[in-house]
C-alpha cells in the first residue's frame, strides 16, 4: 500500500476503495489504515457537526425516539412495490466510495436476518414523494439540516436471533429513520428501545408509521416474530443544507467515512500516510489541520 501514496488523492481514494471491496480482508496494513482512518473520521465528524451549531437541540433529543403516522394510502403502496421488488442480497463489495462498508461476514449474518429487496424506478419515485412530505417536519424533529446517507429496504426474518440490545457506534449526530408500511408489534416483529429519558419502549403499531431515532445514543434492539416485517431504512446526515434527493450508497454502505469529499481525500491519504511514519513529512500536519478544521 506504500505506492499508493505516490498517487494523487483521488486516484489513492479510489484504489482504497477497490482494496476495500476485493483485497484480503485480514490484510495487516489494511486493518493499521482503517483504524487510524477512523480515528480521523471521528475528528472530521466532530469538526463538521460543532461548524453547523447545536445539532442536539430539536425535539429529538428529548427521547431520543420519535413516531408518526403514515397515510394508509400511500403505506399501501409502498408496501406493494416493495413486495413485488426482486430479493437481493448484500454483498461486501456493494458500497459507494468513501463510505463505511460491510465486512463479509457481517453480511452473512444481516443476510440471515433481513429478506432484502433491491430498489425500482417506481419504489424510488414513491421514496422521493415520501422525503417532500416530510422533509420540513423532519428537520425541525432533527432541529438542523440533513442529506440522505444510505438507504435499503427489506422484510425483517421473522424468529431470527437477533443481535441484542446496542448502539450502533456512529457518529451521533447521524441518525435512522424507518418506514414501516404495515406497522409493527409483537406479531409482526418490533424495535426495543432505552430511551434517553430512561424509559423503555416498544413500538407497538396496527397502522403504517416511520420513526426516526438517534441510533447511537438510544439503546436499541430487534424483536423477532412470527411473520416478515417490511421496512425501508434511512441513515440521516447532518448537513449545511437539506436535500430531499434519495441516496443509495449500495446495500453494504452505511455513511461517508468523512462528512465532505475534500475531507475523504484528506483523511484517505493522511490515514495512509501514517501507516508509514518513516516516510518524508510533506505537509501531513497541514493536511491534519485542514482535516479538522473543514466547514
Amino acid at each position: 500500500m506504500r505506492q499508493l501514496l505516490k498517487c494523487n488523492d483521488l486516484q489513492l481514494a479510489q484504489k482504497v476503495h477497490e482494496m476495500e471491496k476485493y483485497g484480503p480482508e485480514d490484510d495487516p496494513v489494511l486493518s493499521r489504515f482503517r483504524a487510524l482512518r477512523t480515528d480521523l473520521s471521528r475528528m472530521s465528524w466532530n469538526s463538521f457537526v460543532a461548524a453547523l451549531g447545536d445539532c442536539d437541540a430539536g425535539p429529538l433529543a428529548r427521547t431520543g425516539v420519535m413516531t408518526f403516522p403514515l397515510d394508509e394510502g400511500f403505506a399501501a403502496r409502498l408496501a406493494k412495490i416493495l413486495l413485488e421488488s426482486p430479493r437481493t442480497e448484500m454483498r461486501r463489495d456493494d458500497f459507494a466510495m468513501g463510505w463505511v462498508g460491510t465486512a463479509a461476514a457481517q453480511c452473512e449474518y444481516l443476510n440471515a436476518c433481513n429478506e432484502y429487496r433491491a430498489f425500482t424506478p417506481e419504489g424510488m419515485a414513491l421514496i422521493a414523494e415520501f422525503l417532500q412530505t416530510i422533509g420540513p417536519g423532519l428537520e425541525k424533529t432533527l432541529g438542523h439540516r440533513f442529506r440522505i446517507g444510505s438507504m435499503r429496504q427489506f422484510q425483517l426474518v421473522p424468529e431470527r436471533v437477533a443481535s441484542g440490545r446496542h448502539l450502533d457506534g456512529w457518529p451521533v449526530a447521524i441518525r435512522k429513520l424507518f418506514i414501516l408500511p404495515q406497522g409493527c408489534g409483537r406479531s409482526t416483529s418490533t424495535t426495543w428501545f432505552r430511551q434517553r429519558d430512561g424509559q423503555q419502549l416498544e413500538l407497538e403499531s396496527d397502522k403504517p408509521i416511520w420513526v426516526v431515532f438517534e441510533n447511537s445514543v438510544v439503546w436499541h434492539a430487534a424483536v423477532s416474530a412470527k411473520a416478515l416485517r417490511p421496512t425501508v431504512e434511512f441513515d440521516l446526515l447532518p448537513a449545511r443544507e437539506t436535500s430531499l434527493k434519495p441516496f443509495y450508497a449500495g446495500l453494504a454502505g452505511w455513511y461517508p467515512w468523512f462528512p465532505t469529499e475534500a475531507s475523504l481525500l484528506e483523511g484517505t491519504r493522511l490515514a495512509l500516510a501514517q501507516c508509514f511514519p518513516e516516510q518524508p513529512d510533506k505537509g501531513l500536519k497541514s493536511r491534519l489541520r485542514r482535516l479538522v478544521g473543514r466547514r
